[in-house]
């Protein structure tokens, strides 16, 4: 994989200016629970040591593919490292802006805001997910039985998986097995693009 890219994790509003929220030091539990050294994270994430290290010290934020090879490394869901502004015991949990994590794709182009609740990502995950044009995500199989559910909200978007493609404009659905093999998100329009994704595990 290229190099790692500094997100632009920052979410704007209106007369306020917000930082992104952390994760580095969550990495650095589960990888102290696990009882791996750095060396032995970088072996098995095939992520540089260096790397490694700036993550958990939350001075780099790495990208999808990075995220998820690290987490493969230490059998947890992506998901899971996000507990930042989650309220147990609250008759309505709420997170802020600048705590909905946000990671993005390799080409820079891709981001997905993590929506899902940290209970149920062993059973659903779900984000929104913006693409400016030419952006595109690559992601692998999420395993036996899954389903993603990408509903497009703005622009269009082309999906490629199982053998097929499919380009679907505002308020239309596309639904498919992510079992094996790689499944491609792609932005082909000249305007940006958004949607909401489901995967169902």
């Amino acid at each position: 994989m290229l190099g790692e890219r500094t997100m632009s994790q920052q979410i704007k509003q209106p007369g306020m200016s917000v930082a992104p929220p952390k994760f580095g030091g969550e990495i650095l539990r589960a990888r102290k629970d696990a009882g791996l050294s750095l060396d032995d994270l970088a072996r098995r994430s095939g992520v540089s040591k260096s790397i490694l290290s700036q993550i958990e010290r939350d001075s780099t934020n790495p990208t999808i593919a990075t995220v998820w090879r690290i987490c493969a490394a230490l059998d947890r869901s992506p998901e899971s490292l996000f507990r930042v502004g989650e309220e147990e015991g609250a008759g309505i949990a709420q997170l802020s802006a600048n705590a909905t994590p946000e990671i993005q794709s390799e080409d820079g182009r891709c981001r997905l805001r993590i929506l899902g609740a940290i209970e149920t990502v062993e059973r659903v995950q779900w984000y929104e997910f913006q693409a400016d044009p030419g952006g595109e995500l690559v992601s692998g199989a999420h395993g036996n039985g899954s389903v993603e559910h990408l509903t497009v909200l703005e622009g269009t978007l082309t999906v490629i998986a199982n053998g097929d493609t499919k380009i679907a404009g505002p308020g239309e659905t596309l639904r498919y097995a992510t079992v094996q093999g790689s499944h491609v998100v792609r932005n082909a329009g000249d305007v940006p693009a958004r949607a909401m994704m489901v995967c169902l595990l």
